[in-house]
Formats: C-alpha cells, structure tokens, sequence
C-alpha cells in the first residue's frame, strides 16, 4: 500500500527543505508540510494522515499531498475514492505532471490497481495496471497486480499463462507471483503443478499467510484433509486478524461440518 512512500519521500525531500528555508528566512511560524511526516502518519491514524493532507491541500500542496491523502483513504476503508484519486493522479496530462517521474505515477497506478481490488472492481484494477504497465513495461509489481485482477474476474488460464511467461523471464521475482501461479493452476485443476509452485513459494516466504492458505486449498483438493488442516490453522497461529485468516477459518468450518466433502 505504501509502495510509492519511499520514492515519493525521496523526490519531495528538496522541496521540504526549501520551504523550511522560506519560512526561516522570512521569520514566519508557518506550518511546514512535510511528505515525510504526512505518508509515516497512515499506517498508525490513517484519519489523522487524511486531515494532515487535506490542510496541505488547502495550503498549496499538490501532488504530494494528494497521493498521500489517497494512501490514507485507502488505509481507512475508502477503496473505491481512494482508487479514483490515485487513477487521476497517474493520468494527469503531461503538462500538469512533467515534475512526476514515470516511475511514481505507475506506482501510483500499482496503488490504485490494489484499491480498486478492495472495492470490488477488478475491471477497473486491470485497467489501472494496464495504464501503469505502459508508463514502466515489465514491471513485475504491476504485472502481478494485473494476474490478481485477472483471477479475481475468473480468468485462470490468462493468469497462468502470464505467470507462467513472468516466472520463467524472472525466477527471482516475488513469491506472491508463485503464490497467484498456484492459485491460477489449480482452479484450472492443474494440482501437481500449483503444489510445485506453491512448494517455490514457501521455500522462499515459509511464514507467508497466503502461500500457506493456497496450499491448504491444494491439499485439501488432493484428498489431504489433515495437511489442509495443518496449513489453515497455521494462518491462524500466523496472522489471525488476517483477510486470509478469515477465509482459513471458513475453509475449516466447511470441512468440519463435512469432513467427507472433497
């Protein structure tokens, strides 16, 4: 979610030192905005990152500023506004954004592509990853942000096939790609091979939640009822207030109400 944080820190950096400068120079006690302050305020008061950017709004901010009040309505719930202001800040016309590198407004896009997600758009996710893939080709961040959007309209066999090309092209890249891999094959009842990659994926992040979630599906449709059980309540022990802790318990509840079901 705060994928851009850095990157935008870095490129804001000057500017907060300049206005620093402006208002010592003038001997006026102003606020002094800070895209710093403003993205490290989201993840602990969401709230009061979204009332610091509105008053820099207010105030003259611009981009910085609106990027990260979208970070923090994304981080408060607000998917679907937060989406849409990320999309408009990725799709400002050149003259308006000559000052934001390609790379930040595909970030942006990466962002926007995870908010619409959580709205329950996926089609508009795909279009936002789209739009970021054509500011920063081959990215592999936007690129799995687009497999996600892709099986989450029920496409597996375009999610496999272009998971199978990003995993072959970059063995290294990250294990949710290997994990969305898994999930693609093995709704298209390719089970060996999502066990393979699933395995990719554990060896790498052996803690991760969704890796461990995947299995347990893949386990459970292989006719490994205790392993299944094995990985799901390990996503409880792991990350229990988890979205995947959440649909783990269900899985757990429909097989003890039919430990016989396949």
């Amino acid at each position: 979610m705060l994928a851009g944080a850095v990157v935008l820190a870095g490129t804001s950096s000057m500017e907060d030192v300049a206005h620093a400068r402006t208002q010592s120079a003038s001997g006026e006690k102003k606020q002094i905005w800070s895209v710093t302050t403003c993205m490290a305020m989201i993840g602990d008061d969401p709230y009061g990152a979204r009332d610091y950017a509105l008053d820099w709004q207010h105030h003259g901010g611009g981009r910085d500023a609106r990027h990260c009040h979208a970070l923090a309505l994304l981080e408060a719930g607000d998917e679907d506004t937060a989406a849409r202001e990320l999309d408009d800040l990725a799709h400002q016309p050149t003259q308006k954004a000559d000052t934001t590198p390609p790379s930040l407004r595909a970030i942006m896009e990466e962002e926007a592509a995870e908010a619409w997600l959580s709205a329950g758009a996926p089609a508009k996710a795909q279009a936002s990853a789209d739009f970021g893939l054509s500011l920063q080709p081959g990215s592999p961040a936007l690129q799995i942000a687009r497999a996600r959007s892709v099986l989450a309209q029920n496409r597996a066999d375009l999610a496999e096939q272009e998971l199978t090309a990003l995993v072959a092209r970059q063995p290294g890249v990250a294990p949710e790609a290997y994990v969305l891999l898994a999930e693609a094959e093995r709704k298209m009842g390719q089970l060996d091979q999502a066990m393979r990659h699933i395995a990719h994926a554990l060896a790498v992040t052996p803690d991760s939640a969704a890796a461990l979630l995947e299995r347990g599906i893949i386990r459970e449709r292989k006719g490994d009822a205790a392993g299944a059980q094995q990985d799901w309540q390990k996503v409880l022990d792991l990350a229990p207030d988890s979205h995947e802790a959440d649909l783990a318990r269900q899985d757990l509840a429909v097989m003890a109400a039919d430990p016989d079901s396949p």
